[in-house]
């Protein structure tokens, strides 16, 4: 049997190796082709009267990776041919657990979503017992859920609470885990052979029927009809409430997936799967699915593996990373560098202070330790490799510097100064900056060429983006190997030209600051947070302005010399509340909200004393002037060439200030909104509240030569 994906072998014994081996690829991936060829070879082992039992196995470091998502989100053909596909799949595999014939998946490293459908199918899964290796169904995670019959034999196998909570939180689970849950039936050692240990099992044990083929089966809690069971209605309702309170209805994968798994328990098997056929295809074709697709999976995977890189520059290995400053950003970054595999040296004004930043190095490591995520010998490496001083001189030998003091420019300029006296003439000296330009930064420096920024997110072991800011003068060099570190650490990096707030920044100002103007139209301050919060954003911009800080804010409209009318005004405003009433932010416990010391923040209830409430007010209005504030402006940046594609503003959007990932980011926003609709409510926010709400023109001009999408096909 001559195959490109599937080898396929039969031993002397009449068992047929089936070989997921997918060619030019790293990892064996799911999609039309791979697909088809493997139910191929199955069919023709299935039909072969020699063939006693099959193993289907991996060539690869994992077994079956799951769908190919690129496959998915360029689909092009209608949904009822898509739903044809699918229950042809369905079939396939059916045939294959229905054969009479034993068949066992040998599963090494990885078995995800499809992949773990198809070790479902098996009637005997062993797995191979390694600290990595992981079995799940992970589409949720993508904007899915499992389509391959995972929801419903996932139920037959775990019951309906389990199910619903791993499906939904795209849990992996190791081998022993999966072993307690039922999902493997045996687990081996990386040593042993695992294929011989499946040939054993066929050839002693051989069972060839799955238990929800036997007529006395039971799905667990559902004895005798899921509408007739008490608490099992109760216990849906609750997981749709639950689920409604965490996306607001914004996740349509998830509702689906919910309503595959409580359709399916009252049906057999077979019509179980046409079910969740039915929920994959609409949850497919939505537009929710194909924003998620394309911005988490394929445009950060490709961020985060350095695709954005100028072309025709070696690649840089970094050995010693020098950090200055030893706060919350210095510490940070001198524990994902070393985490990374680096040697940090962390230097402060006194070794008390640098010191104090390699604790929290400890912090983190000892809470992993407490959990056994890791060792006290792996902890006591890591701090090894983090060298705390208040010597500058200790920073001679950094292959890179990276400078985190405080948000002050002529500090900057001084310990730009005070290191480049001491570092190699090749060496690369960035700044963590987040506001101030960096060619601005960049004239203390005697080779601007090599001076770069790199604005990480704080806390900055959770924050995946880095904002890798360029200069005037920076060198196309010095931009590659910037990239190289970034992903070196294993973050997201985004290029952005020079520019006051550069981009994350800037644009959070501009949510931050609509949040404020309507509390001081008078819109209720819990409406501004609450919609906030539905419409996708993590966390309301009057919250997130008391964690940053109110003086901060308005520290940053002050040194801003081309201030708007609009931004005028809201400055007085702002001072008025810092000032007259005293509220500042989070740390002095007074701000938008109140921070009582063994209490939970409450909103302030001066605020109606202040800003008298509205009697009238739309939600919908509320929260699309948060997120119009912001795609504007982000437009505003990639038009004047902060941003060189519109793809990097969605990665910087959805990673470096939480825009909702349904709507695929701040660009894809418009064509999610509709391109029409968009332009004609911009052109209602601007009569009703300004300038700021008015489309450039050639976004206007963008939109109307647009075809469906402004940004985007799909």
């Amino acid at each position: 049997m001559s195959t490109q994906h599937i080898k396929y072998n039969v031993d002397n014994d009449g068992i047929a190796f089936v070989t997921w081996d997918v060619a030019n690829s790293s990892v064996n991936i799911m999609n039309e082709v791979t697909v088809a060829e493997f139910f191929d070879v199955v069919n023709g082992a299935i039909d072969d009267e020699n063939v006693k039992g099959l193993v289907i196995n991996s060539a690869k470091r994992d077994f079956i990776a799951g769908g190919d998502l690129k496959w998915f989100l360029n689909y092009d053909k209608s949904k009822e041919d898509y739903f044809n596909n699918m229950m042809t799949t369905h079939q396939h595999m059916r045939k294959l657990e229905t054969c009479g014939k034993p068949v066992v998946a040998a599963i090494n490293g990885l078995a995800i979503g499809g992949g773990c459908e198809i070790a479902l199918t098996c009637h005997h899964r062993i797995m191979s017992n390694n600290p990595k290796n992981r079995i799940g169904l992970v589409e949720c995670s993508v904007g899915l859920f499992p389509g391959a019959g995972g929801t419903q034999r996932y139920l037959r196998m775990l019951g309906i609470q389990k199910t619903i909570q791993y499906i939904t939180q795209s849990t992996k689970l190791t081998a022993e885990q999966a072993l307690n849950e039922g999902l493997v039936d045996a687990v081996c050692d990386e040593k042993e052979d695992i294929n011989a240990l499946a040939k054993e099992w066929i050839l002693t044990v051989g069972n060839s029927e799955q238990p929800w083929d036997n007529k006395r089966f039971k799905i667990k809690g559902t004895p005798v009809g899921i509408g007739q069971v008490s608490g099992v209605n109760e216990f849906f309702s609750v997981s749709n409430a639950m689920a409604y309170k965490t996306t607001h209805g914004n996740m349509p994968h998830i509702k689906n997936a919910i309503s595959a798994i409580y359709h399916g328990a009252s049906c057999s098997l077979d019509s179980a799967l046409e079910v969740e056929a039915r929920y994959f295809v609409d949850t497919l074709f939505s537009k929710e699915t194909k924003n998620i697709i394309r911005s988490s999976f394929i445009f950060i995977g490709d961020a985060s593996k350095g695709k954005s890189k100028p072309e025709g520059y070696d690649k840089v290995a970094y050995k010693k990373v020098g950090i200055l400053g030893a706060g919350m950003m210095g510490a940070g970054i001198a524990y994902v560098s070393a985490k990374a595999g680096m040697d940090v040296v962390l230097k402060d004004v006194s070794l008390e202070g640098a010191e104090k930043g390699k604790s929290y190095t400890d912090q983190i490591e000892t809470k992993k330790l407490q959990k056994g995520r890791t060792t006290e010998e792996k902890k006591q490496a890591l701090l090894n490799k983090i060298h705390a001083t208040d010597q500058v001189s200790d920073l001679a030998d950094c292959d890179l510097v990276i400078e985190a003091v405080f948000e002050n420019e002529k500090l900057k300029n001084t310990v730009t100064k005070e290191t480049e006296a001491v570092i190699g003439k090749d060496v690369i000296y960035s700044s963590n900056t987040s506001t101030i330009p960096i060619t601005k930064l960049a004239e203390a420096s005697s080779k601007p060429d090599k001076y770069i920024g790199l604005h990480f997110f704080s806390p900055v072991d959770k924050m995946p983006l880095v904002e890798v800011i360029v200069g005037e003068k920076t060198s196309e060099e010095t931009l590659a190997a910037a990239m190289d570190y970034v992903t070196q650490i294993r973050k997201v990096p985004i290029v952005v030209n020079d520019g006051r707030g550069f981009f994350t920044s800037r644009v959070f100002g501009k949510y931050v600051q609509e949040g404020i103007a309507m509390l001081s139209e008078g819109v209720p301050p819990a409406v501004i947070e609450n919609v906030a919060k539905k419409i996708g954003m993590p966390v309301g911009p009057l919250a997130v302005t008391d964690e940053v800080n109110i003086q901060l804010i308005l520290d940053v409209l002050s040194e801003d010399p081309d201030l708007t009318d609009h931004e005028i005004k809201l400055q007085k405003t702002i001072t008025d509340i810092v000032t007259t009433h005293g509220r500042k932010g989070k740390k002095e416990g007074k701000g938008f909200y109140d921070y009582p010391a063994n209490g939970k923040k409450t909103i302030w209830k001066g605020w109606s004393d202040i800003f008298p409430p509205q009697a009238d007010f739309d939600e919908v209005e509320v929260g699309r002037r948060l997120l119009f504030a912001m795609v504007i402006d982000s437009y505003k940046c990639l038009d004047s060439g902060v941003l060189k594609e519109p793809k990097d503003a969605d990665i910087g959007s959805i990673l470096g200030l939480g825009f909702p990932i349904h709507t695929g980011g701040v660009m894809a926003y418009i064509d999610y909104v509709g391109k029409d609709e968009f332009a004609s409510y911009a052109e209602s926010l601007e009569s009703k509240y300004g300038e700021r709400f008015k489309l450039p023109e050639s976004l206007k001009q963008r939109i109307k030569e647009a075809n469906k999408r402004v940004f985007y096909k799909n």
